[in-house]
């Protein structure tokens, strides 16, 4: 009995020089092909023995080493895990160590075999409980500060749920709130590797609840907008596999999203643009929602509603009348008047301006007749009548009754082309129509020649108005060009 453990003590000894004489020979590039397959040979002949003595040797690597030594040894667990199987159960938290302390390696070869192993010891070992794989590999995402330890604790998880028989759904949907407010934490940098991690979360069913889907779809859709194509690329795959779980779940969310995801499927990077559109078509399948209105459709109708309850003046009539005691002659013109409301930062077309102007004179003319009316003993009224109705500019008309006075129509002429023709147009949805009606009632003009007094000193006012309205309209040509 003494013979047989002291010969197995010195195959143990011989076996463990092999392996560390191999895993010299790997750091030489001239040496490292044949020494990579004696490894490899050294595995497929390990008894339950000397598994442990083997684990021992190749996790005796460190950071001094050269990386393809490092990457060698990982991929060494990888076919551990493969060979052996379950017969590595009570060495998983050795193996899983191995893995952890490589994940600080600044290479990314030796992350994305540390991310191998991972996905191999979940696929293989299968008798220990899922929690107990992922625990070592939870509390390095969750405490480590260093970037390259934080993607690769993310991706090495994301393997191992999607290397994993039966994962473990319910305790990874307790972590997606964790998950969540990692992902909004400033100091966590591995954003992608996690957003990765969630989609892979997502895939077995961790994102069943309605409560989880309302918080983590606003979330995801924050990083679709990141300047990282990386962190895009993963956000739209995570949008993909909930989409493709959990339809029943996203018809409260797809009218509100899926208009803002086309018009982000032109992005400037590729793989971005094939992510989207797969996403889309999954989207797409996603039922609509019976009870759901489209906010733009919300938006426009309030606007409508907006208008029409005030932001326009009100359709209105207002009436003046110019009356003389003296003679009942009269002379009336219409004038259709198309209203728009002026936007702050609207064009400067020249119809516009010809508006403002026009506008301008409208009210000094209307000052013209408040003094009028002050002036003159007798009763002066204007009236002005309101239509609705949407006629083009040039289809102004203006009626004319004849006047058995000449100075009195050439009078009222002069006035009317001086004042009424300057008018204010506005836009409205339904447009309105306003139509100008100017009666006078004058008396003989050369049996009052008082009247006729006043009268040539409204005519005088208003070439006066034009005038000013002239070079203002030319001050604002110039200010425009």
């Amino acid at each position: 009995m003494a013979a047989t453990n002291k010969q197995k003590q010195i195959q143990a000894r011989d076996l463990k020089h092999h392996v560390l004489a191999c895993i010299h020979k790997l750091s030489d590039r001239d040496t490292h092909s044949a020494a990579a397959s004696e490894l490899e040979s050294v595995v497929k002949t390990l008894s339950p023995e000397t598994i442990p003595l083997f684990l021992s040797s190749i996790s005796a690597t460190d950071s001094s080493d050269k990386s393809p030594v490092r990457k060698q040894c990982l991929r060494l667990i990888s076919l551990l895990s493969e060979e052996h199987g379950d017969c590595l159960s009570p060495h998983l938290s050795k193996l899983l160590s191995a893995v952890v302390r490589r994940l600080r390696d600044p290479n990314t070869s030796v992350r994305s075999a540390c991310i191998a192993a991972c996905g191999s010891i979940s696929s293989h070992i299968t008798k220990p409980p899922f929690p107990s794989i992922i625990n070592p590999l939870l509390n390095a995402l969750f405490t480590e500060q260093e970037m390259n330890s934080q993607i690769g604790a993310a991706l090495c998880l994301s393997a191992v749920i999607d290397a994993a028989p039966d994962p473990d759904a319910a305790c990874l949907r307790k972590l997606m709130p964790r998950f969540e407010k990692l992902l909004r934490c400033d100091s966590f940098k591995a954003k992608a590797a996690l957003l990765t991690l969630i989609g892979s979360v997502v895939s077995i069913g961790g994102a069943s609840s309605q409560l989880v889907v309302t918080n983590l779809v606003p979330c995801l859709v924050g990083f679709v907008k990141s300047d990282d194509w990386a962190v895009r690329k993963a956000a739209f795959e995570a949008l993909l596999r909930l989409a493709t779980m959990e339809k029943e779940m996203l018809k409260e969310f797809k009218a509100s999203y899926l208009r803002d995801f086309e018009g982000r499927r032109f992005d400037k990077v590729k793989a971005v643009r094939e992510s989207i559109d797969q996403m889309l078509e999954a989207w797409k399948e996603i039922p609509d929602s019976s009870d759901d209105i489209s906010p733009q459709t919300e938006s426009s109708t309030s606007s409508k509603e907006k208008t029409r309850d005030g932001c326009y003046p009100p359709r209105s009539k207002i009436s003046y009348r110019m009356s003389s005691g003296a003679s009942n002659h009269s002379k009336k013109y219409t004038t259709p008047i198309n209203k728009s409301h002026f936007p702050d930062r609207s064009p400067a077309t020249t119809v516009r301006r010809r508006s403002f102007l026009e506008g301008t004179q409208k009210k000094s003319a209307s000052a013209v007749f408040g003094k009028l009316d002050r002036k003159k003993p007798h009763e002066v009224k204007t009236e002005v009548s309101a239509s609705q109705g949407t006629p083009p500019w040039d289809n102004l008309k203006y009626k004319d009754e004849k006047c058995t006075n000449p100075e009195t129509r050439r009078a009222l002429f002069i006035q009317q082309k001086s004042a009424g023709s300057r008018v204010v147009p506005y836009d409205e949805e339904r447009s309105e129509q306003a139509t100008i009606v100017l009666s006078s009632e004058t008396g003989d003009l050369r049996t009052n020649s008082k009247e006729c007094e006043e009268l040539s000193q409204i005519q005088n006012q208003l070439v006066q108005i034009e005038k000013q309205q002239s070079k203002l309209l030319d001050i604002v040509q110039v200010t425009v060009r």
